[in-house]
């Protein structure tokens, strides 16, 4: 589907367009019934956050949960009232498959973690059914160029099969294939209820490492707390009886 990597303003870290996106971002996952819970605490500046990607909503999800301007693949900008905030936010669109672009992308975000900012990309580079694809390392570079921080930041969105009683990725959530944006947003505006489990993951530190040295800790990171949040919501579900 998409990489979508979010930047914090350079020029204004704090301004308006940035604070009106993150509200109406979070009244969007409010509308569309997303309760989310949050584990962890995301470092306040100069960090590379590193996630890894199953929907569309992540986006809504992410804006709301961290003060962010885009710098988005150009899909983002077609999408229905998303892509329309995110222009309106000054986003930077950059074209799928584009060496200059994602070069250009990269010195973006070199520039902003210098300026102490806090940027974060889907490392698999597409959105996936909740098992994890290796992550990409190109955009890591970044941090070890502004000698910033990195966060792996784990999503998920839990449901319990009936017939199995096994937690496994809410289906609504999900946005593969051939699947169009207006499918999508059918199949969630349909659902009562999602709820989605952000894990925001012990901080790696850049110094002294290659890129791929820290895509490989992020990627190991993310794998393991999903698998914790299947657990621990497996656990809660049977409590439930």
């Amino acid at each position: 589907f998409l990489t979508v990597i979010f930047l914090r303003n350079t020029r204004r870290p704090h301004g308006i367009a940035t604070n009106i996106v993150g509200t109406w971002l979070g009244v969007l996952a409010r509308i569309f019934g997303v309760r989310i819970k949050i584990s962890g605490t995301p470092l306040p500046e100069k960090t590379l956050f590193i996630s890894n990607h199953i929907s569309w909503l992540d986006i809504l999800i992410l804006g709301k949960l961290i003060p962010i301007h885009f710098l988005s693949k150009h899909e983002v900008k077609t999408m229905p009232i998303v892509g329309w905030l995110a222009t309106r936010a000054g986003t930077l669109y950059i074209t799928r498959g584009s060496k200059t672009s994602a070069s250009d992308a990269c010195r973006e975000i070199t520039a902003a973690l210098q300026q102490r900012h806090n940027s974060l990309v889907f490392a698999e580079g597409t959105t996936t059914d909740g098992h994890i694809k290796k992550f990409h390392s190109r955009t890591l570079q970044s941090a070890i160029d502004a000698e910033a921080m990195v966060q792996p930041v784990a999503l998920f969105y839990p449901v319990t099969n009936p017939e199995t009683g096994r937690i496994e990725i809410n289906p609504v959530t999900l946005f593969l294939g051939d699947t169009t944006i207006g499918e999508s947003f059918d199949l969630i505006t349909r659902s009562s209820q999602i709820d989605v489990e952000v894990h925001f993951l012990k901080p790696i530190s850049s110094a002294g490492q290659t890129r791929d040295a820290i895509a490989q800790h992020a990627y190991d990171e993310v794998i393991e707390a999903i698998g914790k949040i299947k657990t621990e919501n497996m656990l809660a579900a049977k409590d439930d009886f």
